[in-house]
């Protein structure tokens, strides 16, 4: 952004800070860092990591020691410690799939942001999505900040598709898969890049097609299971066979995950991918990528319309521990970190944020392109699940996923073994008798 800097940018939000810190509320002693636990995915986080908790400290003289896991381990050590009542984290990112049990070890965020707003009007609550707000909501209580919302949206690489005839997004399934077809030119470059690697980005890659077919996952409140539904196995096998039948997917791919996905766009693995939205900078960005300005974004195609089209909004949100001995020097760190110049900023870095005027900002949307079509998914997209059950439950669909990729198992016969382990869990849970 032409004249920005990063001491342009967070000179606000560090004189907030200073500002904030000169006030009578600051009656706790003041501790040498602050620790926050989150996972270990860095690009997005670059402006967290590089330039907000640089600034904090040099207002402030508090470091920020930041402890990034991989998905799984950064899952379990916030289980370990903040289910022992461990003063040792002060600050956590957590997903929207950990809001149920995270809830009991977090502030009332809705608490915490009353107390912001009055310190700081300017924070400008109204700002973040509802979405967001929605999706970080478990039982009445809100579990943290929004500090990234994402969706899963089409990227494409226009110029591709306009070659092979294809002047519009595919619009629905058949569309898709007659450009995948036309634009698939193995070995060099396939048609459709997606995250095979049975893991923690199984999930989030796989469930959009299964949404856009009409597809559901259950009911908490009665306990029924929709996951094996003829829309949902529908939507599972047309993205299986992208791989198995029509072979436009690179045969590495069954190794991907999140890192994975990326590294594909910007080595020209792939024309086309359904994933997070917020990738679309990374994709396009000059520095790193051999396919830099050549992408363009849609929402999902739809299984037979296009108004049929749904994904998943996931994020991560900024949750003060309840444990911490120092949650208000962590409160003024998050307000700085999820200002609204934080956020603009962290967007060229790849990061998705919840803030309306963040996607909505005419030069972001003219620079990177992705925000105007992430907000549009989210309208209709639907809340990631942050039930306590459900880490259980996401492990039995990753094996009934894999199975269908990897054509051990057509999709309706894996989701019906995957909706009979989710009964038994469900009963383990006390969900249904």
């Amino acid at each position: 952004m032409g004249g920005w800097s990063r001491r342009s940018v967070l000179q606000g939000s560090v004189g907030g800070v200073v500002a904030a810190a000169t006030r009578p509320v600051w009656a706790q002693t003041k501790p040498d860092k602050l620790v926050v636990v989150g996972e270990n995915q860095i690009a997005w986080k670059r402006t967290l990591i590089e330039e907000v908790a640089p600034a904090f400290e040099k207002a402030t003289g508090i470091k920020i020691e930041f402890t990034l896991l991989p998905v799984d381990a950064w899952r379990a050590r916030l289980k370990a410690e903040l289910s022992a009542g461990s003063t040792g984290i002060d600050l956590a990112l957590l997903s929207v799939q950990m809001a149920g049990w995270m809830s009991p070890h977090v502030l009332d965020h809705n608490e915490v942001v009353a107390k912001i707003m009055a310190r700081d009007p300017g924070f400008a609550w109204d700002d973040f999505l509802t979405g967001g707000k929605v999706a970080g909501t478990y039982e009445g209580r809100l579990v943290g900040i929004p500090y990234r919302l994402t969706a899963g949206i089409l990227h494409y690489q226009k110029a591709l598709l306009q070659q092979a005839g294809f002047t519009e997004a595919p619009a629905t399934f058949a569309d898709f898969q007659k450009a995948a077809l036309a634009v698939n030119a193995p070995p060099s470059r396939y048609a459709f890049g997606l995250m095979g690697k049975q893991g923690a980005g199984t999930f989030t890659n796989s469930i959009p097609w299964m949404f856009s077919a009409g597809g559901r996952l259950l009911d908490f409140t009665t306990g029924e299971i929709f996951i094996n539904s003829d829309g949902a196995a529908a939507g599972l096998q047309f993205y299986a066979d992208l791989a198995l039948k029509h072979k436009v997917v690179p045969p590495e791919a069954m190794t991907w995950e999140f890192d994975e996905i990326i590294a594909g766009a910007q080595k020209d693995r792939y024309a086309m991918s359904v994933t997070f939205s917020s990738y679309g900078t990374l994709f396009n960005s000059p520095a790193s990528s051999q396919t830099a300005g050549r992408w363009a974004w849609a929402t999902m195609p739809g299984h037979t319309a296009k108004a049929q089209s749904r994904t998943i909004v996931d994020g991560q949100f900024m949750a003060i521990s309840k444990y911490s001995k120092n949650p208000d020097w962590a409160m003024e760190f998050l307000r700085m970190a999820c200002s609204k110049e934080a956020m603009l900023r962290s967007m060229e870095a790849g990061n998705a944020p919840p803030r309306g005027s963040s996607l909505r900002d005419p030069a972001m949307v003219a620079k990177l392109g992705w925000p105007a079509v992430a907000a549009e998914a989210i309208e209709t997209g639907i809340p990631a699940v942050s039930h306590p059950a459900w880490d259980g439950l996401e492990l039995a669909l990753r094996v009934g996923v894999s199975q269908t990729l990897l054509g051990e198992k057509p999709a309706k016969q894996a989701l019906d073994d995957v909706a009979r382990e989710w009964q038994r869990n469900l009963r383990r849970a006390g969900v249904i008798k």
